[in-house]
């Protein structure tokens, strides 16, 4: 998937290998994933001895990588459109992920997932700890069994995957996991072998390959709010048969310009079958800046006529096309600082699910397009349109990161934020729509890495603020919706 943000939140893990109690943590990590090794002669060592030398065991923790996290963090919600009781929880939480040294191309990869509640509201929200009565996650989100040569690798169970519209959306405590098969080969160009021995989702967007592919067949997930995997999705808890997804990116210099050209397609078996596509072009004009220009398209065709899933949400079929362009002008160093204008679109299809709207049971608002902000977006409140201005900057050698966006949207049949429900007609919620509803919506962010305090320790705080305009006369739409995100994480 192309590099984006997560709901506003930028994705960001470090890897770094424990030396300390160098012992123990080798036995645990030989025990934990069943290797064994002959035993090495030393001077004073009989060359029968059961006991690995320190080579041995300084050779398997230099291979082994992993990836803790601990942190605290706070949202707060205030959406009248849903419910008067505003919503806050603060939680602590982290991941352990491990993954093995190689052996014949084989190797391992597990890691779990944790929060709990702190007990400090009370009304707690349930995105960070799970529905009530629960009072907190805990998952092994991944444990599956990985075969990588050259530029070819594969993995196969509990795992994370990064594709446009099925991804882990990484913003809370718990990324969504996948149960399934995943590929990624790079044909052409340099390939990236050296991450693939981390802990990181299974993608293409990172290559330097000039031609990459990817396909992954998946059954099953467990979401952001559960400790459990289902094969269920975000439109049903009844069984589905999961989904497959084929992608390929190409990119190659031409005429001093970069151009990257990606494709992706999903059977979301019983619901719809999505085509994506995005093509991308920057223009150097001199060392610290360019111009560039992004274009996407997704395509739902009339897919998924006559599924029993699209009769749950009061729909016979899905017709939905959205057309966006990103324009802007990045600078800097490394190009790390960017403002640019960007613009969706989706028209209306009659009879068809919310008359033009988007299918996605494995993707939130989770940046894919360009208009996207941390709580409104097209792929949900479409069909229409949305226009606006996003930024990104870097400061104090890029320790310090600030994010703004301005965004507006005029949506065909507004339905006063209640994106979940499908009730009624065409999957529309129940009541009266609001038509041409105009709302907008901006998004404040920072990011501050305070690794001259302690390498790992990050703090980042994210803020939405998004208003209706013509709500008189549709009681439903109460102003504003607001939401604060609070990050307090170390890494080590």
């Amino acid at each position: 998937m192309i590099t984006k943000h997560h709901h506003g939140v930028p994705v960001l893990i470090s890897t770094r290998c424990f030396t300390k109690h160098r012992m123990l943590c080798s036995m645990a990590v030989l025990c934990a994933l069943g290797l064994s090794f002959p035993a090495v002669s030393a001077a004073n060592t009989p060359t029968n001895s059961l006991i690995p030398s320190n080579t041995i065991i300084d050779s398997v923790l230099a291979q082994t990588k992993i990836s803790a996290m601990l942190g605290l963090i706070n949202f707060s919600y205030l959406n009248h459109a849903h419910s008067t009781q505003d919503t806050h929880s603060l939680a602590l939480g982290g991941h352990l992920y491990v993954h093995s040294p190689a052996l014949a191309g084989f190797s391992l990869g597990v890691g779990g997932d944790f929060a709990t509640w702190t007990d400090f509201y009370q009304h707690e929200d349930p995105e960070l700890t799970g529905p009530y009565p629960s009072h907190g996650i805990a998952i092994v989100r991944q444990a599956y069994l990985q075969y990588h040569y050259g530029p070819f690798v594969v993995r196969g169970g509990r795992q994370f995957i990064n594709t446009p519209y099925a991804n882990w959306d990484y913003y809370t405590y718990n990324p969504r996991a996948f149960t399934g098969v995943s590929a990624v080969v790079d044909i052409i160009g340099h390939s990236k072998s050296e991450q693939w021995s981390g802990n990181s989702p299974l993608a293409i967007g990172g290559s330097p390959a000039t031609l990459s592919f990817m396909a992954a067949r998946m059954y099953s997930y467990a979401s952001r709010y559960s400790a459990t995997f289902t094969t269920g999705n975000r439109y049903t808890s009844a069984h589905t048969n999961g989904f497959y997804v084929l992608g390929a990116r190409y990119q190659t210099p031409f005429l001093g310009n970069h151009i990257a050209l990606q494709a992706w397609y999903y059977d979301f078996y019983g619901f719809a079958n999505m085509f994506y596509g995005q093509a991308d072009i920057s223009r150097p004009l001199t060392r610290d800046v360019s111009l560039f220009g992004n274009f996407q398209m997704i395509s739902e065709g009339n897919s998924g006529a006559g599924t029993q899933y699209l009769s749950a949400l009061n729909a016979h079929s899905v017709n939905a096309h959205v057309y966006g362009g990103r324009i802007g002008v990045k600078f800097g160093m490394n190009h790390d600082d960017n403002v640019a204008l960007v613009a969706d679109y989706s028209p209306v299809n009659y009879d068809s699910f919310r008359h033009g709207g988007m299918i996605h049971p494995y993707n939130d608002l989770s940046g894919t397009m360009y208009t996207t902000t941390m709580q409104t977006g097209i792929s949900d409140y479409g069909p229409g349109y949305a226009y606006g201005i996003a930024s990104n900057f870097g400061f104090l050698n890029n320790h310090l990161k600030l994010n703004a966006s301005f965004i507006r949207y005029l949506v065909r049949y507004g339905f006063g934020g209640s994106a979940y429900s499908y009730s009624g007609a065409y999957g529309f919620p129940t009541g009266e729509a609001v038509p041409n509803q105009k709302l907008w919506s901006m998004d404040v962010g920072f990011s501050y890495n305070l690794s001259s305090i302690l390498k790992g320790l990050f703090l980042a705080d994210y803020t939405d603020i998004s208003v209706a305009q013509n709500e008189v006369g549709y009681p439903q739409y109460k102003n504003p919706y607001f939401s604060n995100r609070f990050y307090f994480k170390y890494r080590f």
